[in-house]
């Protein structure tokens, strides 16, 4: 069933269960599988534009039911969620690069002949909801493993990098320059950078407030 996700089972492309079911296999003991739940994921990103965020919000949420007693399976499933925002990232250069390969073409021969490739259309690059995945690395900045705060940091930075990119492409898009010159969003990355040792101090707070009702906050997060 994986190898055939999504090019011959399309509910990938409407039912939210479905990429949540996935990341599951991701922890498979048999190694076949869970190399073949990543692939599907990345099928899936590059494959389908408008499951992306889906994809992201999937194994966000399959992340934050993982109990603290296996770090290894958390860390790991945080780094492929990272993965995912990469992979998203890089598709978003290839669209834009293809985009402009078929416009200079057009230009040359004085027309809109040529079609875009159904793989490139137009597209709502605004699904990105970029204050759940804040939220998500937020919740693993408050682990006791340091190989989990380090991904959860990482993670924040891809957030941030993602949604200026999606920003820079819609731009582009519409051919909309003033939105570059908006102000940009704070991310949770920027006031940790900002702050420093006082964004520490915040941490440690939360790690306790977590710790006390990390169940309500997970419903919170994950829930839509």
């Amino acid at each position: 069933m994986l190898k055939c996700t999504p090019y011959l089972i399309e509910e990938v492309g409407r039912n939210d269960k479905m990429t949540e079911i996935i990341p599951q296999h991701g922890i498979s003991i048999d190694p076949g599988v869970r190399e073949e739940a990543v692939q599907v994921l990345n099928r899936i990103v590059r494959c389908l534009p408008n499951r992306r965020f889906a994809v992201l919000k999937g194994m966000a949420n399959f992340i934050l039911k993982l109990p603290d007693e296996f770090p290894l399976l958390i860390q790991t499933s945080l780094g492929r969620l990272v993965e995912l925002m990469r992979l998203w990232r890089v598709c978003l250069s290839e669209e834009a690069l293809v985009k402009d390969m078929q416009y200079g073409r057009r230009s040359s021969i004085g027309g809109d002949a040529l079609q875009r490739s159904p793989f490139h259309r137009s597209r709502d690059v605004s699904e990105f909801r970029a204050s759940e995945m804040d939220a998500v690395g937020l919740v693993f900045l408050s682990s006791a493993d340091v190989q989990i705060r380090l991904t959860a940091l990482e993670l924040l930075r891809c957030v941030r990098a993602l949604q200026n990119d999606l920003r820079d492409y819609s731009a582009n898009e519409l051919g909309d320059n003033k939105l570059k010159l908006e102000p940009e969003p704070i991310f949770i990355i920027d006031i940790i950078e900002e702050n420093g040792v006082s964004a520490s101090s915040f941490l440690c707070i939360f790690h306790v407030l977590f710790s006390l009702n990390r169940q309500k906050f997970v419903w919170n997060v994950g829930g839509s």
